[in-house]
């Protein structure tokens, strides 16, 4: 099959205007795989290496196969400094070297022994190129590649046609890299929903919105006598130990921590105006609590007991500060009942409590104990521990 030049050139073109309409990061590897196979080029893979500012999944590599469509692979931090999974890969040695990389499987020693290259082989590809997308603003730069099982691998006429796309892929590529990147570091610090809401231009101060939601206050027991006395390190150990679990099972259940707060959290579970609705994301927090427990006690960390209070009630969501310090929290009355119903757990005996409203939407799990009058609260207000 000859390469079809005008295909080729409408490939660079599309690149050029940005690869339009708007598409998820899978979507585009797909595409451009399925456009430069219908160019006649043998490209039977197609994909692209590239680095994230993310804690957890720095690297990342999504491809595209002419069988198995798209698929994803990542590189965790230790692959990134340690190993060979990613250490002396041809990918690796684009992305540093900034230059192009060809492996041709059976002359290629220096990357023939690796066991990825023996899978390759026997599936049947002669050849890898590796291609440099140069970048203007991100921190590293991308790697697309471009495996074929055509007899002697690509030809010089065809390498050429690869290589006439490397600018403007790189251009879109780029962008989307960026866009991910800000949406993680974003979602990283001020939370997973308040990270995209920034991102679509909620950013002017007062910009709020009032939504009915869950409200979670959670802090460790005993942290001030744990901090006097342990060495900094190994206070901030624990801290991350506790918001690791914490994390995953509020977000598991739907929810989302919008803060931190020395050794205690502020999370949230929104909910619409409907009963149903508020009664599942009531049952969610639970789960959340109880699910951070059991996954301390299996880690081993039972050393680590924490308080908590819950409460249902219209939150302001959005932009609070100053005019150059803007945070993306929630306050309101009540917030303040929740924080508040924290404060009485101890002294009521329970390491979890909760509001009356809270305790309408899961009867069946709590005990009343007590009325207890809040500061800047009028009216007594009814506390109930909840039984996890």
């Amino acid at each position: 099959m000859s390469v079809d030049a005008s295909k080729v050139s409408a490939l660079t073109n599309w690149l050029v205007a940005g690869a339009p309409p708007k598409r998820s990061f899978p979507d585009l590897i797909t595409e451009i795989g399925e456009r430069l196979s219908a160019t006649g080029l043998p490209v039977h893979q197609f994909g692209v290496y590239h680095m994230l500012i993310h804690p957890e999944m720095p690297g990342r590599f999504d491809f595209w196969t002419q069988k198995a469509k798209h698929r994803r692979q990542t590189i965790t931090p230790e692959q990134v400094v340690s190993g060979d999974i990613w250490i002396g890969s041809p990918a690796a040695l684009c992305m540093n070297s900034h230059r192009l990389v060809i492996q041709t499987f059976g002359k290629s020693p220096e990357f023939d022994h690796r066991p990825v290259s023996k899978t390759h082989m026997d599936r049947g590809y002669t050849q890898f190129i590796y291609s440099p997308l140069h970048s203007s603003y991100s921190i590293e730069t991308s790697v697309a590649v471009f495996g074929t099982k055509q007899p002697g691998g690509f030809s010089e006429d065809q390498q050429h046609s690869l290589r006439l796309i490397q600018a403007p892929l790189a251009r879109v590529i780029e962008a989307f890299v960026l866009y991910e990147s800000n949406v993680q570091v974003l979602s990283t610090y001020v939370g997973r929903g308040a990270g995209i809401r920034v991102l679509q231009g909620n950013i002017l101060r007062g910009d709020t919105e009032e939504i009915p939601s869950i409200i979670l206050f959670s802090d460790l027991r005993n942290f001030t006598a744990l901090s006097n006395a342990k060495p900094a390190k190994q206070v901030i150990d624990t801290l991350n130990a506790f918001y690791d679990v914490a994390e995953t099972a509020i977000g598991k259940n739907g929810g989302e921590i919008l803060k931190f707060m020395g050794d205690g959290l502020l999370a949230i579970f929104p909910t619409p105006d409907d009963l149903s609705a508020q009664m599942a994301a009531a049952a969610g927090a639970v789960s959340a609590l109880e699910e951070t427990r059991r996954m301390l006690k299996e880690g081993a960390r039972d050393d680590l007991q924490f308080r908590a209070s819950l409460h249902l009630g219209d939150i302001h969501y959005g932009n609070i500060g100053s005019k150059s310090r803007l945070d993306f929290t929630a306050v309101g009355p009540a917030v303040n009942l929740a924080a508040r119903l924290m404060s009485v757990a101890d002294e009521l005996g329970y390491e979890t409590v909760c509001s009356d409203a809270f305790h309408r939407l899961v009867p069946n799990k709590t005990t009343y104990l007590a009325k207890h009058t809040f500061k800047g609260f009028d009216q007594p207000q009814r506390v109930f521990g909840i039984d996890i």
